[in-house]
């Protein structure tokens, strides 16, 4: 049974200072390249992003990607355990895939054409779907599945993160692409929860974050 995705519920768990960046004027969303999350310490990269074992021999790896990463949530919240996930979680983003690929569709105006989303510069086509999480894969990939296998596989030691991700294939010329950052109203925002173990003048400081982004 498909799930509804205009129905079920992700979240971006961000540390204080990155939801200061999301709620101010000149930054209200980031996307990120492989390269960058090949780098990323704490637990939370994968050296291997984008990168699959075949296992009878090979690999199956894209390339010139940019990506949203999300963590499916259980529930409407994060639970507890949800909010342990990562080693530094002030905030919770909480949103749903159609919003957060509608919001993405419309900042670039991506249009469908011949039944595939195009966009002449800087991103060719929008995907996105529930990361699969796999050391090898039995099967060998052919070119066809090159959005579906390696964008959304990882290895199984990150499946904790019951990672949801965003993927915008961007042109050739951009494969030197680390981080993308752009200013549009955050409405691809359903709610902004702090976790409930923050201490007192970090709850202060989000909500007078949210209070000033709230006032324009």
């Amino acid at each position: 049974m498909l799930k509804d995705l205009s129905k079920m519920k992700i979240a971006r768990f961000v540390d204080m200072q990155a939801c200061k960046s999301i709620f101010s004027d000149s930054s209200t969303f980031v996307l990120r390249s492989e390269k960058y999350y090949q780098r990323l310490e704490g637990g939370r990269g994968d050296a291997e992003e984008l990168r699959v074992q075949i296992r009878n021999g090979g690999l199956a790896q894209a390339n010139g990607f940019a990506l949203s990463c999300w963590t499916t949530l259980d529930g409407d919240e994060p639970t507890q355990d949800e909010w342990k996930i990562f080693p530094v979680s002030d905030v919770a983003i909480i949103s749903t895939p159609d919003r957060v690929s509608v919001f993405l569709k419309e900042a670039f105006a991506l249009e469908a054409v011949d039944g595939k989303d195009r966009r002449r510069y800087p991103f060719l086509f929008l995907t996105h779907k529930q990361v699969q999480y796999a050391d090898r894969l039995d099967e060998r990939v052919g070119p066809d599945a090159i959005t579906d296998v390696p964008v959304f596989t990882k290895r199984k030691c990150f499946a904790h993160q019951k990672e949801y991700r965003v993927a915008l294939a961007f042109s050739p010329i951009l494969h030197w692409i680390d981080t993308y950052i752009f200013s549009k109203p955050p409405d691809y925002m359903e709610k902004c929860l702090a976790n409930p173990e923050i201490d007192h003048s970090k709850a202060r400081e989000l909500r007078d974050i949210i209070k000033r982004a709230c006032a324009g």
